[in-house]
């Protein structure tokens, strides 16, 4: 059996990352078009059926908030491989860890929770018509 050196580790870890930042930047159109179709839909449906209307914002509300767990469990993964790729490249590693600014996910994450709550406000302007 062959030994495995830590610079094909380091070029598998860096791949694998290299994939995730790739996939971090398609997220958030995604859900874009998931929750924005969904409230459209609702939209049309406010004259027509307002329950109908009621119950899509309702799933556009739950798809956010499961939206924002797929994104935590993407940021543990993605952390994982960013902590990993700094210690094999010790002192050449960047990093703008600890920052003041959020990161890209935990502003997807806001942006989810606030689509979140405007899903639940739909749900309460939907049932008053």
């Amino acid at each position: 059996m062959s030994e495995i050196s830590k610079a094909d580790i380091y070029k598998e870890q860096y791949s694998h990352f290299r994939s995730m930042n790739d996939i971090l930047y398609k997220i958030p159109p995604i859900f874009t078009a998931i929750i924005g179709g969904l409230w459209y839909f609702a939209a049309l449906n406010l004259d027509k059926d307002k329950w109908v209307a009621c119950a899509v914002f309702a799933f556009a509300g739950i798809s956010s908030v499961c939206f924002v767990n797929v994104m935590q469990r993407f940021r543990s993964a993605f952390s994982a491989y960013i902590d990993n790729l700094n210690k094999m490249d010790g002192d050449m590693k960047v990093t703008i860890r600890p920052s003041r600014t959020p990161s890209t996910i935990r502003t997807v994450q806001f942006l989810l929770w606030a689509a979140a709550a405007i899903s639940l406000l739909g749900i309460f302007y939907a049932a008053s018509r």
